[in-house]
């Protein structure tokens, strides 16, 4: 210890009467002014001013250290809206400020009832599905399609006023027409999802029914196009304008759908989840393209083939019934099943979720009951082996739901309170090895390591419940603030959560009970959507039998900025 303490730098020892210079590393002896000069750093009056300094400095050091522990940030500061203007002058930018000062200002903005009348009925059912759609900014009318219970597919507009609130009475005209009127389709059986391929101008409804013999449930595909204006062909309508839309020209014609094409899986047992159909920016084609989630894997619509094609993307069920799909997944549906003889990893299996990757509409994410996230290649068949362009990592539950972020980031909801982020260059899971088998997979793998983790989400046992994410809000779409997503909790309120931190934001009147009642007590449809007139999305949530709008804004009676 005495060496090692040898070889430690030592602090030059203070002789009286001279100066030691740390550049030349040398003593100096110090003079009096009359024979040293004066800017020499050992003359005596320099020695004795850096000597006061260096003391001055030291005190001023302990003033600081006393004083940090009193300094306390203001109330006023944590406030998203006032505080965040102070932050912005004093010149700190916050990347969230804009994102939580928008989830604080959302304020309902109306209502649409699906059940007129009853809606605090204490046996009133929920809305089970819903979808928005905005049509175009001259007509300013948009539409609303909600299944109550999942009976029958119902339709209504959204007509909205200056102040961006649900109003059937802007006009007179509009009080005397039936606007206001709920619009019914012909599609009455258990419906799952509703969406809408924009560039086909179809409507995909999946449903599931009990037919056959045997009264066992099949999965039901039904695709229609809503009536447009120009559908009704020459003649004088404006007569039929004003009494049943108050004399605006809606962007379509709800509930005159003159023809539907409905597809019945005969894979009995089959229960239809959720469809999503290719997003306008990734599809090159304007043929209809959508994936549907179910109890047997996963199913696709190809609408640029002649009449349509339905196909198994995953291989295809062995119960009963043939169905149409490529020759090299029927090759491929063989090799399965040697290889799943020998105990190798089943493909994907009861499905509950899909979504399409951003910037390739040939990859998607798929969500299982067995907490495994799989990234599936459709130009690729399945494979047991590594390289198959299918891989998968596993979620701390069942995977209900699966939003694509961007590119790499992929948001998973599930039971058990469990909603994370994963980033899918790093999460690849391992791969099942020879004998494990079982529907399930290897259930003792372990989870991914999630890059984002939502410790306010709160769901313990509900699979169908609502979730939905943007990244159009406060105006920073594409500024890197992340966006929000909304998600039902299960005590019947919503939730609404940073997707950069995973912290939950207060939203307004989002935060206060919202009521849902019925079977569940949950809410089971949100959806965010920016109608084409309107500056900022609004989040649209199905609460009971009522669809309703939250939209950025202030208190009613207050003044806009």
């Amino acid at each position: 210890m005495a060496f090692l303490s040898n070889l430690a730098p030592r602090l030059p020892r203070e002789i009286p009467g001279f100066y030691y210079d740390e550049e030349k590393k040398r003593y100096f002896k110090i003079e009096s002014h009359p024979t040293a000069p004066s800017n020499a750093a050992w003359a005596a009056g320099n020695v004795k001013k850096r000597k006061a300094e260096k003391a001055q400095a030291q005190q001023k050091r302990k003033r600081q250290e006393k004083l940090k522990g009193c300094i306390k940030r203001s109330s006023l500061l944590a406030h998203p809206l006032a505080g965040g203007r102070l932050v912005r002058e004093f010149g700190v930018v916050e990347p969230e400020l804009p994102v939580e000062s928008w989830t604080a200002g959302l304020r309902q903005r109306g209502e649409v009832s699906f059940w007129p009348g009853q809606e605090q009925s204490p046996d009133a059912p929920n809305i089970s599905c819903l979808l928005v759609e905005g049509g175009d900014e001259e007509a300013g009318l948009g539409m609303v399609y909600a299944a109550v219970d999942g009976r029958q597919l119902q339709a209504s507009y959204l007509p909205t006023d200056k102040d961006d609130k649900i109003n059937f009475g802007i006009t007179q005209r509009m009080r005397a027409s039936r606007l206001s009127a709920l619009r019914g389709e012909a599609i009455q059986d258990d419906i799952s999802s509703i969406s809408y391929h924009q560039a086909s101008h179809t409507m995909i409804v999946t449903s599931t029914a009990a037919s056959g013999p045997d009264m066992s449930s099949r999965g039901k595909i039904n695709l229609f196009q809503p009536a447009r204006p120009a559908d009704l062909g020459e003649g004088n309508w404006e007569g039929h304008f004003l009494e049943q839309y108050g004399g605006r020209r809606p962007t379509w014609l709800l509930g005159d759908t003159g023809a539907y094409v409905s597809y019945t899986s005969p894979v009995r047992g089959l229960t239809m989840h959720t469809a999503r159909t290719c997003p306008p920016s990734t599809s090159g084609s304007s043929g209809l393209d959508a994936l549907i989630a179910t109890s047997h894997g996963i199913m696709g619509v190809d609408g640029s083939r002649a009449a349509g094609e339905v196909y198994w993307v995953t291989p295809k069920p062995p119960a009963g019934g043939n169905m149409a799909q490529p020759r090299h997944q029927q090759q491929q549906q063989q090799q399965h099943h040697h290889h799943h003889q020998h105990g190798t990893r089943p493909p994907p299996r009861d499905v509950f979720s899909v979504d399409y990757h951003p910037s390739n509409p040939r990859v998607c994410f798929a969500g299982c009951r067995d907490a495994r996230v799989h990234r599936i290649d459709t130009r690729a068949p399945f494979s047991t082996s590594a390289g198959s362009g299918w891989d998968w990592f596993r979620h701390r539950s069942s995977a209900a739901h699966v939003r694509c972020i961007d590119d790499h980031r992929v948001l998973v909801a599930g039971p058990r309170s469990a909603m994370a982020i994963y980033d899918s260059r790093w999460v690849a899971g391992p791969r099942m090895r020879p004998g494990a088998g079982g529907a399930g997979g290897n259930n003792n793998a372990a989870a991914a390591q999630p890059v984002v983790q939502f410790a306010g989400y709160r769901n313990e046992a509900h699979v169908r419940i609502g979730l939905d994410i943007t990244h159009d809000v406060g105006g920073t779409a594409g500024l890197g603030a992340g966006g929000v997503v909304a998600a039902g909790m299960g005590d019947g309120t919503v939730g609404v959560f940073s997707l950069r931190t995973g912290r939950r934001l207060r939203a307004g009147d989002v935060d206060g009970s919202l009521g849902a009642v019925g079977a569940g007590g949950v809410v089971k449809a949100l959806q965010f959507r920016r109608l084409p007139w309107e500056r900022e999305a609004s989040l649209f949530a199905g609460v009971g039998p009522v669809v309703r709008k939250f939209t950025f804004g202030v208190e009613d009676g207050e003044d806009e900025w």
